[in-house]
Formats: structure tokens, sequence, C-alpha cells
């Protein structure tokens, strides 16, 4: 046979290519499976022994698959009952590498997967990695295999108001030049010079500090005497 089917690990890049999330488990057999989402439908990729992949899948899932398959020509449903009868089907399918999907309503239970999970009723098997491919793409659209995005706060920008700038002139007004002055810090003194927004202070015993006006008057360390 010619059909060279992908890994197990093949599979599993692809579908973390697709950005969809899963889990990587092997069941009872040792059968390789890959888990989409929290508890959804399972991939069986056991291509070393076998040449299909076998998808145990939930009813949005089953539904979905089914009418992409419907749409691209590709499905097949199987309405044996049996356990044998469904497994030769199959098997029929298989050894020619149909390029069909195969679809077994409640498979589940015909087929007496009792490892599988009861929420996973039925059964899909194909033998292409072309229809791998379309139905991970159709698996991609179910919003509960995808990571939730992020939740993001808005972004408060805080704007601290402008204060505006004193002319010297205004200045002037509050400190005017030649009055007497009592800083917190530097005791009295004598305003000598308003410019540029500075405050030219003489202090007692002759010392000379530059200042500024709008923070003096702002955390009010100035005061006319």
């Amino acid at each position: 046979m010619e059909n060279q089917l992908y890994s197990y690990e093949e599979v599993c890049s692809l579908i973390q290519d697709k950005g969809m999330i899963m889990t990587m488990m092997r069941d009872e057999d040792l059968n390789k499976l890959c888990q989409f989402g929290s508890r959804g439908s399972i991939l069986n990729v056991n291509t070393l022994l076998f040449n299909r992949y076998q998808i145990h899948a939930n009813e949005k899932d089953y539904n979905a698959i089914k009418r992409m398959a419907e749409s691209e020509g590709l499905a097949i449903v199987i309405r044996e009952n049996e356990k044998d009868e469904v497994e030769d089907a199959i098997s029929g399918y298989e050894e020619i590498e149909s390029k069909a999907i195969l679809f077994i309503k409640n498979g589940n239970r015909v087929l007496q997967l009792n490892d599988t999970d009861k929420s996973l009723p039925h059964e899909i098997v194909f033998f292409t990695n072309d229809n791998l491919d379309l139905v991970l793409e159709c698996l991609c659209e179910n919003d509960s295999y995808k990571p939730k995005p992020k939740s993001t706060s808005p972004v408060v920008k805080v704007v601290k108001p402008v204060e505006p700038e004193l002319t010297d002139d205004e200045i002037k007004e509050i400190f005017a030049e030649g009055c007497e002055v009592n800083h917190k810090t530097y005791g009295h003194g004598l305003v000598k010079t308003v410019l540029n927004g500075k405050l030219t202070v003489e202090f007692d015993d002759s010392v000379e500090k530059i200042l500024s006006a709008k923070i003096c008057i702002k955390n009010k360390l100035l005061s006319v005497v």
C-alpha cells in the first residue's frame, strides 16, 4: 500500500500549528490519542498498525464534520448495527485507501469501545492525509478548542493637569522685589530679584538662594513677612 499517513508526532504538530488546544495521551490498548479542548472529541492516530484515522466524536463535531464531508461529496454513513459488520465495512474502505469519510452514528456503542468517554458516542473514520486536513479545519471552527483570549483591562492613562506658568509680573504681585519673606527652611530673607520664574532671595548672614517661584507658591514654602 502506498498510502503514507502522518505519524502521531506529525499529527500533533499539525494540530498545534492550527492553534488548537490538545491533550496527548494513550488508552489501555496504547493507541495514541489527541483530545481536543477540555473533554472534547478524540482523534486516534495509530497509523503504525492501521491505515486510518478515527475520531470518537461528540454530537457537535459529528454533525459539523458530516456537513463538511457531504458538501465535499465524501460522506458515507455506515448503517450496519453489528460490530463485526461495521469492522468489515471499515476494513473494506481501508484496503482500497478510500477517499471517503465514514460516519457511524452511536459507533461507540456498536464497536463496544468501553474505555471511550460516553459523551463521545459517534465514530468517524477516514483514510487519507487530505481528509485529515479537512477534518482539522472543520474542528478549528469549534470555539471550545481554541485558547481563550486573555482579558485585557483598558489602560487608563492618568493625565495630570498642567499648571499654567506664572509670568514675572504675576510673581511680583505676590513677592515684590525688596519685600521681606520667611522661608520654612532658610528663615528670614529679602527678595532681591524676580526673573524668568525664579526668585533670588538673600537670607540672613548674606546667604543667597535662587528659588523656583512656582514651587514656593505651590508648596507654601515662602511667605511675605
